[in-house]
């Protein structure tokens, strides 16, 4: 079982974004952004490893323009080295890498053109995939698309617009259900008739479902749905944001329910995408849990939880120095992990208090006010007396930890939350 994240880690400053608009299209600055984007990849998968996160979603926006007419660079030649020391580092550290079109690559819209594009996009995400030398085991993800009125019609015109699709695409394409039209049993419906695999998302099923089925029913009928050359079944796990419209995903995953969910599908062994804001955060939180359930080490768990505390003590502070305390009390007592997790997740769903957002602010002042400028302390020190913008104070916060280089900190999950 892996257990990953899409896209943007927190825990390293880099990312695979950087985009290109049409008026600057030209050749040059198209194949430097690419390298840039390819060389921010290698350092996130590296990154990954050293967290022990085997599962990522690549960025679409890998190879801006990847699919627009304006864009005949053949950028794999550009990059067929790089290309395929990536991957080879992902096949022999055992990882598993996906990509997930967005909402404007529909195959089953009215117009023949949006098809078109949508095609030449799913084209683009699987000559990427083909470029790394991953097998069909690394995954495109897309929804069925719209529903135009006529859920039916839409189905029907999936599965013909399916068959214009290269061996390539189909041989990776899997499908999901999604949050307002098309269910697990359509989706299962439309996998049945052109035999590729179908993910189970678990917050789109709460917010739109046809039978009241357990997990474990549902996952029975999924499973059937991969054959071996797909590899392992694989799910997208997310948690309601309470404070958001339904089904926006949560900021952290909260890991007493990820633990029920895991107890329901631990048995067909998926490999599980989580979307969750903090990203790589929670990864890094729900494969230490699942890795540590039955570890018996003492000593080992109690370094685990240190060096977790570490992370998390300055996300309590700043909510109120009696979290901070009893966490701390907690961790020296060697509470279990389970309970470690699940009293961070408590107190992370707080709100920020004031004077708990100062106090913590200065704490984490000092690992820089020695080597601030006398025009850096006076700023920082206006800015804590705005507490209508917080964000303002903490981000200049950052912006000194990161020129100053404060390891500690950085190196903390305190401007994560």
């Amino acid at each position: 079982m892996k257990i990953g994240y899409a896209c943007i880690p927190l825990t390293i400053n880099e990312r695979t974004s950087r985009g290109l608009t049409l008026k600057k299209f030209s050749k040059d600055i198209f194949l430097d952004v690419v390298k840039q984007n390819i060389i921010g990849l290698k350092k996130i998968l590296e990154n990954n490893e050293k967290l022990n996160i085997k599962l990522f979603r690549i960025s679409s926006d890998i190879v801006p323009l990847g699919s627009h007419s304006i864009n005949e660079i053949e950028w794999y030649n550009y990059f067929k080295n790089e290309l395929n020391e990536i991957g080879e580092f992902v096949k022999n550290c055992g990882m598993r890498v996906s990509m997930h079109p967005g909402q404007y690559t529909v195959l089953n819209a009215l117009k023949d053109d949006i098809v078109e594009n949508a095609i030449k996009d799913l084209e683009y995400h699987s000559k990427f995939l083909d470029s790394l030398g991953l097998n069909s085991s690394n995954k495109i993800i897309l929804h069925i698309g719209g529903g135009y009125g006529d859920k039916n019609a839409a189905v029907n015109r999936f599965i013909e617009n399916f068959k214009r699709l290269s061996s390539s695409v189909k041989n990776r394409l899997v499908i999901e259900n999604d949050g307002k039209i098309f269910n697990i049993e359509d989706v299962l419906y439309v996998s049945s008739k052109i035999g590729i695999p179908v993910i189970f998302d678990n917050l789109h099923h709460e917010c739109n479902h046809q039978k009241d089925e357990s997990i474990k029913e549902i996952m029975n009928k999924v499973i059937k749905t991969w054959k071996e050359k797909d590899g392992n079944v694989k799910v997208h796990y997310s948690q309601q944001n309470s404070q958001k419209q339904v089904g926006a995903h949560s900021n952290t995953i909260m890991v007493k329910a990820f633990l029920e969910y895991y107890d329901e599908v631990k048995e067909f062994n998926p490999d599980i995408m989580l979307e969750v804001k903090d990203k790589d955060v929670s990864a890094i939180k729900c494969n230490i849990i699942i890795n540590n359930i039955n570890n018996i080490n003492k000593k080992l768990i109690s370094t685990i939880m240190e060096k977790q505390w570490a992370k998390y003590k300055y996300v309590l502070m700043e909510r109120n120095y009696k979290y901070y305390k009893e966490c701390s009390k907690m961790v020296k007592e060697k509470c279990s992990l389970k309970e470690f997790y699940e009293y961070i997740d408590e107190v992370i769903n707080i709100d920020v208090e004031d004077g708990s957002f100062i106090n913590t602010a200065e704490h984490v002042w000092g690992y820089v006010k020695d080597d601030v400028t006398d025009k850096e302390k006076v700023h920082f020190a206006k800015l804590l007396l705005d507490m209508q913008h917080k964000e303002k104070a903490k981000l200049y916060l950052r912006k000194l930890c990161d020129r100053y280089n404060a390891e500690y900190i950085l190196n903390s999950y305190y401007f994560y939350y």
